[in-house]
């Protein structure tokens, strides 16, 4: 009776480590989290405020953040400029019965004195190495490093830019250049499978996600998309028709370890981006899932023939449709990212102030 409830309580265990795991909302390529993270990295106006007034920190995915403390009336207060008073990111509030609009945080940070040329070199460099230190920058750097270290590599070994490995002759398959070929696309499928099958789950569970907000309609799932992809992305208006019933589902949402989003939260120009279009979303997570499927492919290539049977086309054309498909969710995220990032600003990391 013991050992089946020990089972039982291991079972539980796993079955509450594999929920917990999937509920997760990591960067689903690594062109997508490039291109993220490029269009919510700080401007040169960010740049140019002086440290420690300008406050620049990132956040679990590596896009800038600023921290706000909010006090016991609700009131937001910038961490960094202290010297402010106190302010509500409502765009009117009434004071002795005039209306008198309250500055937003973008006001404020544009209201500090700025740096010059040299300053604001180094404020950039000190917010590279901020993001460069968190998980999410150490990967995307690390892994874009080798990307494109063994890509050039194939390149010039493809171009035949290196005489020396050209013996007995450049296309001879014991020649050193056909054996680093097979070398450095072994590598590079390495590479690409890192992403292409380790986030291969959160990617189909993303796909299964739009199929049901695409037939259903269905407002749940239309929350986990939308927090999936809030550095770029924001949801329609009909996720937000039910105010009341999208409360309680977050509330619950969150007790369940899930994070989810419908309703804007306070930005920092006081400004909300306006929904952006579905098809955008669908286009990116369709790029996903089939990155996954031609990295498959392109695994069966390298795997099930030796160098000396491989079809010759089979390599190059498999690589260059998984980077193209990548590239092209990357390239959405970031043109829809940077308008978000326009409009709303940096993302707030609102604390309660002690």
């Amino acid at each position: 009776m013991s050992e089946t409830l020990s089972n039982r309580g291991l079972g539980g265990r796993v079955r509450s480590a594999s929920v917990t795991l999937m509920n997760l909302n990591p960067q689903l390529g690594m062109w997508q989290a490039t291109g993220t993270v490029i269009a919510q990295a700080p401007n040169l106006t960010e740049l140019r405020v002086p440290e420690p007034a300008a406050g620049i920190e990132f956040n679990a995915q590596g896009h800038s953040a600023r921290t706000a403390l909010r006090e016991a009336d609700g009131d937001l207060v910038p961490a960094t400029l202290k010297s402010h008073p106190s302010l509500n990111l409502s765009p009117v509030t009434e004071t002795q019965g005039l209306p008198k609009r309250r500055p937003t945080f973008d006001e404020l940070y544009k209201s500090e004195p700025k740096e010059k040329l040299g300053p604001t070199i180094l404020n950039g460099l000190r917010a590279f190495w901020k993001f460069f230190c968190t998980l999410s920058g150490f990967c995307i750097i690390v892994y874009f490093l080798n990307i494109v270290a063994w890509g050039a590599m194939l390149f010039f070994l493809l171009l035949k830019a290196a005489p020396a490995m050209n013996y007995p002759t450049a296309d001879d398959d014991d020649s050193p250049r056909k054996k680093w070929l097979e070398i450095d696309s072994q590598i590079l499928n390495a590479l690409f499978c890192v992403t292409g099958f380790g986030l291969a789950p959160w990617r189909f569970r993303d796909f299964y996600f739009l199929i049901r907000v695409v037939l259903c309609q269905d407002r749940a799932a239309m929350r986990r998309l939308a927090a999936q992809n809030r550095g770029w992305f924001r949801p329609p208006a009909w996720v937000r028709d039910d105010e009341d019933s999208a409360s309680n589902q977050e509330e619950e949402d969150k007790h369940r370890g899930i994070r989810s989003t419908v309703k804007p939260t306070a930005t920092f120009t006081g400004n909300v981006a306006p929904p952006t279009p579905l098809w955008k979303l669908a286009f990116t997570v369709f790029m996903m899932v089939l990155n996954t499927i031609i990295q498959a492919i392109l695994s069966y290539y390298l795997w099930a023939y030796n160098r000396l049977d491989r079809p010759t086309w089979a390599t190059g054309t498999f690589i260059g449709l998984g980077c193209g498909v990548a590239a092209l969710a990357g390239i959405i995220s970031w043109w829809e990212g940077r308008k978000v990032k326009r409009i709303e600003g940096p993302e707030l990391k609102i604390v309660d102030k002690v």
